[in-house]
């Protein structure tokens, strides 16, 4: 029986990829790179608030291909940083991956101590901190978690040579099983966004509610002589921020990429907005003000 604990924390893990070259496509590495950039940028902005986190590949190494990635996480100078960061998000990450693919074919048995939680599924138990267990169960509400993790799968998926996936952290983990290439389809299908359902707008987006923290609460907006809910994603606007390079109040401006996800009304079948996002800010501008005489 093959046993494997998650660690609690840890700031390196190494993604790999099973092949018995020792090259990959670059694009397959890629856009693999991006997806699980983004998961662990969106898995941050939920169990960390306040910090923000930089990921960076260490180096790269051939045998089966694999990629040595750090998370850098910087401490935001602002009133929600009041507490520490938590190193949490490779054991996220591989919680969500194993509880996805262990109960592929049948649900796995879940066992829940007071410090940990037991993943069973036929000769394989995982055992993962409770707390790693809690956070995955926030983090896996978002669909953009999803999303980017669909995107890591989809990018192996590119590379014909790529028998399997998996990922580490640093050191010899043997028993940890990887995901074989028969799976991937899976997780690519069922985590992949709809592009059909949502477009992408430039818009003039004016300030109502500003929240000064990096993640997904949401900012309030006129736009179009309506009133939107969404959160600001773009991370280079809050290091502006930040830095004080800008200044925000209601009024203000943002030119920006809209994301909007839509929906068909099951009467009339017209695609209806359901959700929002601010994806990217291209320019912020200041309200303008009325000189005095």
């Amino acid at each position: 029986m093959a046993i494997v604990e998650i660690p609690r924390e840890t700031d390196r893990f190494v993604l790999h990829f099973d092949t018995d070259r020792k090259e990959i496509n670059a694009y397959a590495l890629a856009t693999s790179l991006v997806g699980l950039a983004n998961a662990i940028k969106e898995a941050n902005s939920i169990v960390n608030p306040g910090h923000s986190i930089e990921v960076v590949v260490e180096r790269l190494d051939d045998g089966s291909f694999r990629a040595t990635i750090k998370t850098i996480v910087k401490k935001a100078k602002n009133i929600f940083s009041h507490e520490a960061s938590k190193a949490i998000i490779y054991g996220l990450i591989a919680t969500w991956i194993y509880d996805q693919t262990l109960g592929a074919d049948k649900q796995p048995t879940i066992i829940v101590n007071d410090g940990s939680v037991e993943i069973r599924s036929g000769d394989t138990i995982i055992i993962v901190p409770r707390e790693v267990y809690e956070a995955k169960k926030a983090v896996e509400r978002s669909q953009r978690f999803e999303n980017s993790m669909g995107q890591v799968f989809s990018g192996a998926m590119l590379d014909r040579d790529v028998s399997g996936l998996k990922i580490t952290p640093t050191g010899n983990w043997p028993t940890l099983p990887a995901i074989p290439r028969s799976q991937f389809k899976a997780l690519i299908e069922r985590h992949s966004p709809d592009d059909a359902n949502t477009i992408i707008e430039d818009a003039h987006l004016e300030i109502s509610r500003a929240i000064l923290a990096r993640g997904r609460r949401k900012w309030e907006f006129y736009w179009r002589g309506i009133r939107i809910a969404a959160p600001v994603l773009d991370e280079s606007f809050f290091d502006d921020f930040f830095a004080h390079s800008i200044t925000i109040a209601p009024g203000d401006v943002l030119h920006a990429a809209l994301k909007i996800h839509r929906r068909p009304d099951p009467d009339s079948g017209i695609m209806i907005n359901v959700k929002y996002e601010v994806v990217q800010v291209y320019n912020h501008e200041p309200r303008q003000t009325q000189s005095s005489f």
